[in-house]
């Protein structure tokens, strides 16, 4: 499934497979993930998991687990349940 949602600027607004927040990655050095230092734990993390990008409170949750607990768990999720 592709989650990406083409605007004119090149940007896409993106649903967090994650969290299901929407926000924009513009895919580009200018996007906020090219400027975060996401340790490769967390990179590799995401990457076995997600065919699309996740928002940066996730990625943020993400490397503040990595660091507190030296772990990553087996499933992540924020979603509120309903």
């Amino acid at each position: 499934m592709h989650n990406h949602q083409e605007s004119g600027s090149g940007a896409r607004t993106v649903v967090c497979p994650i969290c299901g927040k929407d926000f924009t990655c513009s895919l580009s050095p200018d996007c906020w993930c090219a400027r975060k230092i996401i340790p490769s734990t967390v990179s590799d993390y995401l990457a076995s998991r997600y065919k699309t990008c996740v928002c940066s409170d996730c990625v943020d949750r993400l490397i503040e687990q990595a660091s507190t607990y030296g772990t990553l768990p087996k499933e992540f999720s924020v979603r509120e349940e309903k």
